[in-house]
């Protein structure tokens, strides 16, 4: 579903993620761990293409999405929500969820309340 190899991603200068691989199949949960300034945040960025990507390859649903726009990668069905940057405080949890949901697409798995 989502496949990430040999990714590489700096602000400016200063390189944050370096030779990032990771895939993350259809149905399954993968949490990413690490210290502050390790690179998560930096990670989901560069998926969404906020940060761009230096170097490798990033897929989603066996499509390459390296190097597009933001807003196209969201049309395929990936979405990101900030965390603790209080975008929208007077939000509930799960509204905040929300805001990055889009309709079901036969394509894709379709997103539920467990």
């Amino acid at each position: 579903m989502l496949e990430l190899k040999d990714v590489r991603a700096a602000y400016g200068k200063a390189t944050i993620l370096n030779g990032m691989s990771m895939s993350v199949a259809s149905g399954q949960v993968v949490a990413l761990l690490g210290r502050n300034g390790a690179g998560k945040s930096t990670t989901m960025k560069t998926v969404m293409g906020l940060v761009p990507a230096k170097a490798g390859t990033i897929h989603f649903g066996g499509k390459d999405i390296t190097g597009l726009s933001t807003h196209l990668i969201a049309r395929l069905g990936l979405g990101y929500v900030a965390e603790d940057r209080r975008i929208f405080p007077e939000l509930s949890v799960a509204e905040n969820l929300s805001v990055g949901r889009q309709p079901a697409r036969d394509e894709l798995p379709a997103w539920t309340e467990a």
